[in-house]
């Protein structure tokens, strides 16, 4: 039934439908519910519990970097990055939102959501805490972990919606070359963070790389 919810919209979806891609008939459906309403209750309940492995796999991440940690950076990053995206793709929440919405009403959405990314961003940071920290780097001024996991996960929906879209657009890594997203994220660690001891803050360090750079509006 949540596989149901992720590929219909709220609005299409039907009682009779509902149970016949469950393998249920309609009386086994009002044994559990008393009305469609609080099947979707509990549907959203269910997905927003998270308890089917979401919160464990971005453990699992951590550990992934962690086991990483000496090897070099780009395949480091690279292997945690398109873990971090395939969590994404396979991620039934994501696919479930408008029902979320719908069912518990925006305030209480939003509320729910800006929770939920909050622990994901923690996550994601860590995740790349965990290499850097090997490499003696750390997020320059004013950033912490916490804001670059929230730079990366907004990077990584964006491309998994246009994944989702046209998938060849976003190529996935192979054994020859980093993917689209793991490039994207080894780009901006290596501007995001800085040497232990580097006073050097990220509006700086932006600037300096364009230090070079002539002036479009001389030529």
């Amino acid at each position: 039934m949540v596989e149901n919810a992720s590929r219909n919209p709220f609005g299409s979806m039907r009682l009779r439908g509902i149970c016949e891609r469950a393998g249920y008939s309609t009386g086994a459906f009002y044994v559990h519910w008393d009305s469609l309403e609080e099947y979707y209750t509990t549907l959203a309940e269910h997905l927003a519990a998270d308890e089917n492995g979401f919160a464990a796999d971005f453990t699992a991440l951590e550990e992934l970097a962690k086991s990483n940690a000496d090897a070099d950076p780009l395949t480091a990053v690279t292997r945690v990055a398109d873990r971090d995206f395939q969590l994404l793709l396979d991620s039934t929440l994501w696919d479930a939102m408008e029902l979320l919405n719908i069912t518990w009403g925006r305030t209480r959405f939003q509320a729910e959501m800006a929770h939920g990314y909050g622990l994901l961003d923690q996550s994601t940071g860590q995740a790349y805490a965990a290499i850097f920290a090997k490499r003696n780097r750390e997020p320059r001024p004013p950033l912490d972990w916490d804001r670059i996991g929230a730079i990366l996960q907004g990077v990584v929906e964006g491309l998994g919606l246009r994944y989702k879209i046209d998938s060849a657009a976003v190529p996935m890594s192979t054994d020859s070359q980093p993917g689209i997203y793991a490039t994207a994220v080894a780009a901006l660690l290596a501007v995001l963070t800085r040497p232990v001891g580097d006073d050097t803050n990220v509006y700086d360090a932006i600037q300096a790389l364009f230090a070079d750079t002539p002036n479009c509006q001389s030529r």
